[in-house]
């Protein structure tokens, strides 16, 4: 019996990624716990606790951004019914990325605010512009391939395949800003954060919109 002929076969498959999800975001509470410690002499608790700023504004960031994955990950793979090895291969890969997100975070907690910060913005900008890809390239193979049930909801998941590809252009054109001015960047990644964080919604509506149109 081929896996692609395998009926909903995605538990164990879902079941590792939610496992890859919950490992990355434990591990950036590394630092916040690390942070916690090693006052100077003299300097009190609070001193130090509002001198630490930069890694719990970089912890937020991080779990964010895995969060908001992990909730993208179960829109895409809510409608999968069977599976291929194409997307076995994939989700792996894409669970790699998403195991790779702590080390981003940990270099902006560290360079937050120096002369790296610009370096530190990028190499995470990069990370997010993989994983949108990733998205893109997992929605397109199950459209693709046919490994979602029923049609009722096909117009959404064409409007998903769209939001990744904007998504893939929006992160390439952060980075760009990013190297001019930084602070226009974070606001852009900030902006992406509020669509990704409601798919279906941001989905829903590029659907009507090419529903009406193809009316036209």
């Amino acid at each position: 019996m081929r896996l692609r002929d395998i009926r909903h076969p995605k538990d164990r498959l879902v079941a590792l990624s939610d496992g890859v999800f919950a490992v990355a975001m434990t591990l950036m509470s590394i630092d916040v716990v690390t942070s916690s410690r090693g006052e100077l002499e003299g300097e009190t608790l609070a001193q130090h606790l509002v001198g630490e700023w930069p890694v719990y504004t970089a912890y937020l960031i991080g779990f964010l951004t895995v969060l908001v994955c992990w909730i993208n990950h179960q829109v895409v793979y809510e409608a999968v019914e069977t599976m291929n090895t194409g997307l076995v291969w994939i989700n792996g890969l894409q669970m790699a990325l998403v195991a790779a997100v702590p080390m981003p975070t940990a270099l902006l907690a560290e360079h937050l605010t120096d002369e790296g910060s610009q370096l530190a913005f990028s190499l995470y900008g990069v990370t997010f512009m993989l994983m949108a890809l990733s998205f893109f390239v997992t929605a397109s193979h199950i459209q693709r391939r046919g490994l979602a049930g029923g049609d009722d909801a096909a117009g959404v998941r064409r409007g998903l395949i769209r939001c990744y590809g904007l998504a893939v252009v929006w992160t390439v054109l952060c980075l760009v800003m990013c190297q001019f001015n930084l602070l226009a960047a974070i606001i852009m990644w900030a902006l992406m954060f509020a669509v990704f964080a409601f798919p279906l919604h941001f989905a829903t509506f590029i659907a009507r919109r090419q529903a009406v149109d193809s009316a036209r």
